[in-house]
């Protein structure tokens, strides 16, 4: 009997540490799923489109890192909303820039690809950092300005912009307005979607 005990104590132990292990390595699941769910209420597109755009950008990323040479070579961020798909980031040389091109149009369900790459080698992560915090700074004007910001996606690329959406035209002007006034932006590209 209690080596029983001993035996059920154990694997209890055993089930709640392989549990919270498993929390613990999936929050970040946990928590971006909240927040797609939360985006999914707040965003005009379908749920289907939502789906199909997470899929594509997954797919793409997929089958460039399948070429090792190309993932190697490139550095190439994806983005897709409403299945226009935005790629930035390098290629590093025209060879480059057609295999990805070639790769990303094989993909079901883009309607529109904006070629943003650029024929250079792969970018510094000081370069990267500093435009993760130009997008940082765009997304936290947009939200000071009364906009959701999980209705506009923010892409920066070399001090360079990308605003993508489902929007009104109102919202579209007063999100690149906010988006220009933000220290070291370069330049904004309005890649907006209107809705009436």
């Amino acid at each position: 009997m209690r080596r029983g005990l001993v035996i059920a104590k154990t694997l209890r132990l055993l089930g709640g540490t392989a549990l919270a292990i498993s929390l613990a390595a999936c929050t970040p699941l946990f928590v971006g799923g909240a927040a797609t769910g939360a985006s999914i209420a707040n965003d005009h597109r379908s749920v289907g489109t939502v789906v199909s755009d997470a899929f594509i950008k997954f797919r793409a990323e997929a089958m460039i890192s399948a070429h090792k040479r190309l993932h190697r070579e490139t550095h190439v961020d994806v983005t897709s909303v409403n299945g226009v798909v935005l790629l930035t980031g390098e290629a590093g040389n025209v060879h480059n820039r057609d295999r990805i091109l070639t790769l990303v149009r094989k993909i079901h369900g883009i309607r529109r690809i904006i070629d943003q790459l650029r024929l250079a080698p792969s970018s510094s992560f000081a370069s990267r950092l500093a435009d993760s915090w130009i997008t940082l700074r765009v997304k936290s004007a947009l939200a000071a300005d009364g906009l959701n910001a999980n209705q506009i996606k923010v892409v920066t690329a070399h001090r360079v912009v990308y605003l993508m959406g489902l929007v009104r035209k109102a919202q579209g002007d007063k999100a690149a307005l906010a988006a220009s006034v933000i220290p070291h932006v370069r330049s904004i590209v309005e890649l907006f979607e209107y809705r009436h």
